[in-house]
């Protein structure tokens, strides 16, 4: 492996690290809004419309997979080629970095509709289940540095 030139391997370091720690943070509200709901539920719920449980669980089916498109939409080849190709080496960080974060606010999205749902229903099973979901686009939106070197070094080799 080719060390990282030192123009853009601290630019890299330092959106890596901002991406990692909106993902890192998104988690801790999970754990955070998990223990909440386990140790309060009963003290929390407020009995609403049914149909809104089920709309909640719908949102939460759909933000779940929109994170998945979101992400492969905008980490295809040819769209990083041509962010690459416009953008130079600071583009295509920053695309990588906001993708990173869009997909970690839906998955923090996902894990407040699941602790909304503790308060419509009372149960606080629900929001494990949808603080789950949360948890698995998190780790997929995950930005591991060894795939963000490689596609910097196959889309902009002459940096």
């Amino acid at each position: 492996m080719t060390p990282t030139p030192e123009g853009w391997s601290n630019e890299l370091s330092r959106r890596h690290r901002t991406a990692t720690m909106f993902v890192f943070g998104f988690l801790l509200l999970d754990v955070l809004l998990l223990a909440i709901a386990y140790l309060a539920a009963e003290r929390l719920y407020r009995p609403r419309d049914p149909s809104l449980v089920m709309a909640l669980w719908i949102a939460i089916l759909v933000f779940g997979l929109g994170a998945f498109v979101l992400r492969r939409t905008k980490f295809a080849a040819m769209r990083l080629k041509d962010v690459a190709a416009l953008q130079g080496v600071s583009g295509l960080l920053q695309n990588l970095q906001s993708t990173t974060i869009q997909v970690a606010c839906i998955g923090g999205a996902i894990g407040l509709m699941g602790f909304m749902l503790v308060i419509l229903s009372g149960d606080w099973t629900f929001t494990l289940r949808a603080e789950g979901v949360s948890v698995i686009v998190l780790i997929y939106g995950y930005p591991f540095r060894n795939a963000w070197e490689r596609v910097v070094r196959q889309l902009a080799p002459e940096y």
